[in-house]
């Protein structure tokens, strides 16, 4: 009989053991939650800068740091250089073509895309010099070494339009060594 009393006390003292160490469980997962709560709070104003100044960062990038022929003002025309679909050819550099919108009344301030836009085979086509029927691997190389020559940064020292020129010969000769 002694020895079922030692037992019933023994799992007894089990179950107890077992129960205390879910409340200190629980009150320590409590604590956790608490501090949780205190670091969203205090972090918050800080994770709201960190997003949303990443967010705005890419929004800057996405509107202001295009590549040149693809900045258009709302007539359709380019700014501050790049491709023109008014003159038909790639300029290097300097003011707006068209006007800025300025003191024009009746015209809504909507994008318009630019009137029979040139596809990127056809701007690698004006860079290169070349046309679709004198696209051939020997007239690309010819062209392309030639006009590498011409506007080689080497060559042409502190005149970034002569850089940004050699940059896109270079991606369009890339562009169409896979190709042809």
């Amino acid at each position: 009989m002694d020895i079922l009393f030692y037992i019933f006390v023994l799992i007894l003292m089990l179950c107890l053991l077992w129960r205390l160490l879910q409340i200190v469980w629980n009150g320590f997962l409590v604590i956790l939650g608490f501090i949780r709560i205190v670091w969203l709070v205090v972090s918050f104003p800080f994770r709201c800068i960190f997003y949303g100044g990443a967010f705005l960062y890419g929004l800057y990038l996405e509107f202001f740091h295009r590549p040149k022929y693809r900045r258009y003002q709302f007539d359709g025309h380019t700014t501050d250089g790049g491709y023109s679909t008014q003159s038909g050819n790639f300029e290097t550099g300097g003011s707006s073509s068209g006007n800025s919108g300025s003191g024009s009344g009746e015209r809504k301030n909507t994008y318009r895309p630019p009137k029979n836009e040139p596809s990127q085979e056809e701007r690698y086509l004006q860079i290169l010099e070349l046309s679709r029927n004198t696209l051939t691997r020997d007239n690309l190389k010819k062209n392309y070494r030639r006009l590498a020559k011409q506007y080689h940064p080497d060559k042409n020292p502190n005149n970034p339009a002569a850089e940004e020129k050699f940059k896109l010969l270079t991606e369009a000769y890339d562009y169409f060594s896979e190709r042809v």
